[in-house]
């Protein structure tokens, strides 16, 4: 029997065995681009036959074809490799270089030893290592750090080259709607008036409104559409219209491209801190003043960056969260976001009494009791508070009421005016589409049916879609009042000193008079702790200003103010037959007044029968 193999390392017990020749390329495109590489891998079957492996018994193991050999968790032909090597099934592994089988240490020399316990040997296009011999298991193990170091020097050189890039402004991101790239590659707003319009007027709205619902709320209360770009797909760039959410208004507020500035390094990641479910480090939003790279003017600006800016500042403001005031709410504390406990300085909550209806919310100081298991500071009811900064602040828009009305009068005619001209853009686009669909249908040969029909439907979709948006607009101006003159001018002027009047008016909510209150009110300190009884206000006004002033604390239990009995023994005469409205029209009728001294209400006679347990008895209602 012949036993001269080859090569003198490789036995006729290895030539029994398979040879395996692992093939590998670290990305998709490596795959398509690096012909070379993968012809060279493959050959390495012809190697392993010249070397006295017949064809049947010489496998390729191909399965980790555009994936990295970091690691091993994801490699599937790797770990194939490692099972067969394991269970003595293989007397040779081929591989182009050691970086083709794997770039960790861990996964080389786990394979260098299991290699070494089967009597499996390693070979390349140029040598043959048996990793039971020192001198072999030196090499390869030398190969093996090679490679890994490689890996981190790829790794730094693409890093810093990326940063160098993006340091210039030069790194190329996606662009968001409303640029483009022209022939040069220079970045340009997008042709098409209508986007660049609607961006505008979304930039133009959040300064006026300060909340980003409120601008939804208008946007969708206008009909307005919000350009959005496909990413993916047969369609990628193009530009479709959809409703406006709320959450694609955020990110473009929040986008700096807006304001002409290349950013890159927004986000920080913490390698130490990593998703439970996918596994990636988490991303931490960098403050404004840290982003590493800020180039200004390197795009068309649809607004300035120190308004983008100041619009950063009234989103974060607008968080509901202790450190920050909250966008106006529809509660009725009129003080919410913008009340701080004037003992410890921190903002203060709100405490609400759903099961007690006629009770005022109160303004409660519970954050050392929340965050340091200490006791609540100071709690008081906001209804005194509430009436004196009221008070307050109708005293303090005396001087400025006429040009307050003159200036509101002004921006509605200002938002017609600009909610018209979206309209008008819209309109035309529709005009656009129906005019296109018209052309293609004309232009194709009518025998040819199948495509003149397809054009026809489109053109008859178009026409719909522009008669829809045509009825839209109409009902829109039939719900929008009729522009102002000076007559209507001239009368709010003479109503501007009625303000008073306003405030109190039924239509006002209490979002409206937060609104209007911060206008002029930066924040309030809370303080009734430091005298018995009292509740010492502290008013800091945008100008900077303060104003102090002290009430009286609202008195409750044994002190509080009580029904007059009389008027206890009024409502049981009238209970019998009449309801609770009309016996609160028949107390105001004969003057008596609440405990309190107001009116009376059907709610506060509810609350009295309620709280007396005279509901049980048979009433009207």
């Amino acid at each position: 029997m012949n036993t001269q193999t080859a090569h003198s390392k490789i036995t006729p017990a290895h030539l029994r065995r398979q040879a395996l020749v692992y093939i590998r390329q670290s990305t998709p495109h490596q795959v398509q681009s690096n012909q070379e590489s993968t012809e060279r891998q493959y050959a390495l079957v012809q190697r392993a036959q010249h070397l006295g492996w017949a064809p049947e018994a010489t496998v390729s193991v191909d399965e980790d074809q555009g994936r990295s050999g970091q690691g091993a968790q994801h490699r599937s032909g790797f770990q194939k490799l490692l099972a067969d090597i394991s269970s003595g099934h293989v007397g040779m592994v081929l591989a182009l270089e050691a970086s083709r089988l794997a770039r960790s240490s861990v996964d080389w020399h786990r394979l260098i030893e299991i290699c070494a316990i089967t009597r499996t040997l390693l070979a390349d296009d140029g040598a043959i290592y048996d990793p039971r011999d020192p001198n072999d298991r030196l090499l390869l193990g030398v190969k093996g750090t090679i490679s890994e170091s490689e890996l981190f020097t790829l790794r730094c050189r693409l890093h810093e080259g990326r940063w160098n890039k993006a340091r210039r402004g030069a790194l190329v991101r996606s662009l968001p709607v409303g640029y483009v790239y022209d022939e040069a590659g220079a970045i340009r707003k997008d042709p098409d008036r209508q986007v660049q319009s609607r961006i505008t007027y979304i930039f133009e709205l959040f300064e006026r409104l300060q909340v980003a619902r409120q601008v939804l709320v208008h946007l969708r209360d206008a009909d307005l559409k919000l350009p959005t770009k496909v990413w993916s797909g047969p369609q990628q760039g193009r530009i479709v219209w959809k409703a406006p959410t709320l959450s694609a208004l955020v990110r473009l507020l929040h986008n700096p491209t807006y304001a002409g500035v290349y950013v890159y390094g927004q986000f920080a990641y913490d390698a130490f801190e990593r998703s439970e479910t996918t596994g990636k480090a988490k991303p931490r939003v960098r403050p404004i003043e840290e982003w590493p790279v800020c180039v200004h003017e390197a795009f068309p600006a649809y607004l300035s960056w120190e308004q983008f800016q100041s619009n950063q500042q009234v989103l974060r403001a607008n968080w509901y969260r202790s450190s920050s005031r909250g966008a106006p709410r529809k509660g009725a504390a009129l003080l919410q976001g913008i009340a701080f406990c004037g003992h410890c300085g921190r903002k203060m909550g709100l405490q609400h009494y759903a099961t007690r209806e006629n009770r005022a919310p109160a303004y409660v100081c519970y954050q050392a009791y929340q965050n340091e298991g200490g006791a609540t500071c100071q709690c008081m009811s906001a209804k005194g508070v509430d009436e004196a900064i009221t008070t307050l602040f109708l005293e303090a828009m005396t001087p400025a009421k006429v040009d307050l009305a003159v200036g509101a009068l002004e921006e509605l005619e200002r938002d017609r005016a600009a909610t018209r001209q979206q309209w008008t853009l819209q309109l035309q686009q529709a005009d656009y589409e129906v005019q296109l669909a018209q052309r293609r249908y004309e232009t194709v040969d009518p025998a040819y049916r199948l495509v003149a029909g397809e054009l026809e439907m489109q053109w008859e979709a178009a026409l719909k879609q522009r008669d829809t948006l045509q009825r839209r607009y109409v009902a829109f101006e039939r719900q929008q009042e009729r522009d102002l003159g000076p007559k209507e001018y001239a009368l709010m002027q003479k109503l501007a000193g009625e303000m008073e009047h306003v405030w109190l008016a039924e239509t006002t909510t209490m979002a409206d008079r937060k609104t209007l209150l911060r206008y002029l009110i930066k924040r309030v300190h809370l303080d009734g702790v430091r005298e018995q009884g009292k509740i010492h206000l502290d008013v800091e006004w945008h100008t900077g200003a303060h104003t102090a002033l002290t009430i009286d604390r609202a008195l409750v239990g044994a002190w509080a103010p009580r029904t007059p009995a009389a008027v206890e023994h009024r409502i049981q005469e009238l209970m019998p037959d009449h309801t609770q409205a009309q016996i609160a029209q028949v107390l105001n009728a004969e003057g008596f007044r609440s405990a309190h001294g107001k009116p009376f209400k059907y709610r506060t006679v509810r609350y009295i029968i309620q709280s007396r347990d005279w509901d049980k008895q048979e009433t009207v209602g």
